[in-house]
């Protein structure tokens, strides 16, 4: 009777052992993987998400979208959460590279009042100063240190995403359309510390002419301007619009068509006359046919189509290209960007980057 207890015994932690021992095993096996994943020139920080206790709502802006376009990115295109390359806040110091010590003052001192002015919502006004400096600006900071971590990202590996910036509004010296800081020039900066002779172009395919590079890059003659835009909304720019030495204004409610037949006959022919060393790809989402703001006529397709052009484009040139996400003002805008993403990751840029597929099968 005790020799069969023991045997009993015997099979029952056996059992118990083998089980746990298979259970750690698999446990294992999936961060193993994980972190020996290679890492993708995406860049993205969690805190990039704006949220104002439901204030944000009040504008058109889903300023949820880039964490919406992150967990996209992972569940369904199966890029692991360590692949992502997170930035730092930019400083006031590199800030000072393209915005007034009076500006940046102005945007610590008096928060609220002058991001109320940015983004027209007179009662963002009211708010406590740090509130807007924690829920507002500090995003911003990140996202505009996220696309100088891409710009260096492109550089090394031919391309790179951020998943916020863009905002190609704001000036030296104020804001504008949900622009507080000019991400796109600071970059263009720190390339020019590194190769004072570097050739930058910027595709600039928001719905909204980018008058804030424009007015700060536009006299250099090392940055060449392509803007296609609708030209009878916000924020007709005339007096910056001799910087743009590609400029194609469009009218409203342009189709995928017209729209589409303008960048692949006209960048083309751009890139082959400056030949630049880097491409800035401004790839907005407000052209979208339903943005209630860019008043353009372009599907989902369409806008799909658009990126994988100009990402073609470059790769194929061999000029690094980074691209920052900037305007869409839709709720339909993340997945929008989500799925044109997931099209260049797994069927576009591997023609020019095998090594891509291979780390994200």
């Amino acid at each position: 009777m005790k020799d069969n207890r023991r045997e009993v015994i015997f099979l029952l932690t056996l059992i118990i052992t083998l089980g746990v021992t298979y259970l750690l095993s698999k446990k294992k096996s999936v961060p193993e993987k994980k972190q020996n994943a290679q890492k993708l020139p995406l860049v993205y920080h969690n805190d990039y998400n704006i949220c104002f206790f439901g204030l944000e709502n009040l504008h058109p802006f889903d300023s949820k979208k880039y964490g919406k376009i992150y967990k996209y990115l992972i569940d369904k295109v199966g890029i692991g959460e360590n692949q992502f390359h997170k930035p730092e806040e930019v400083t006031d110091e590199q800030l000072k590279k393209v915005h007034s010590q009076e500006y940046l003052k102005t945007l610590h001192d008096s928060a609220s009042k002058t991001f109320a002015q940015i983004i027209e919502i007179d009662l963002f006004r009211f708010l406590p100063n740090f509130i807007t400096r924690k829920k507002a600006l500090w995003p911003m900071r990140l996202a505009t240190g996220g696309t100088l971590k891409a710009t260096e990202l492109a550089f090394k590996h031919g391309w790179a995403i951020n998943l916020s910036g863009g905002y190609h509004h704001a000036k030296k010296d104020k804001g504008g359309g949900f622009s507080a800081y000019a991400d796109i020039p600071l970059a263009a900066y720190n390339v020019f510390e590194k190769d004072p002779n570097a050739k930058i172009m910027i595709v600039d395919l928001d719905a909204h002419q980018g008058n804030g590079h424009e007015a700060i890059l536009g006299p250099d003659k090392r940055v060449t301007i392509f803007d296609v835009y609708n030209g009878s909304i916000y924020p007709q720019d005339h007096q910056v619009k001799r910087y743009i030495k590609f400029d194609y204004p469009v009218e409203s409610y342009i189709q995928d068509k017209a729209y589409l037949k303008i960048i692949s006959e006209k960048l083309p022919e751009a890139i082959d006359t400056v030949k630049p060393d880097l491409i800035v790809y401004n790839a907005g989402t407000d052209i979208f046919e339903k943005d209630p703001l860019g008043r353009m006529g372009i599907s989902k397709d369409g806008i799909k189509n658009r990126d994988e052009f100009v990402f073609s484009q470059a790769l194929a040139h061999n000029i690094p290209i980074v691209m920052v996400l900037s305007g869409g003002y839709t709720k339909e805008s993340a997945g929008i960007i989500g799925k044109s993403i997931e099209n260049l990751i797994k069927k576009v840029i591997p023609r020019y980057k095998p090594e891509v597929e291979e780390s994200i099968s």
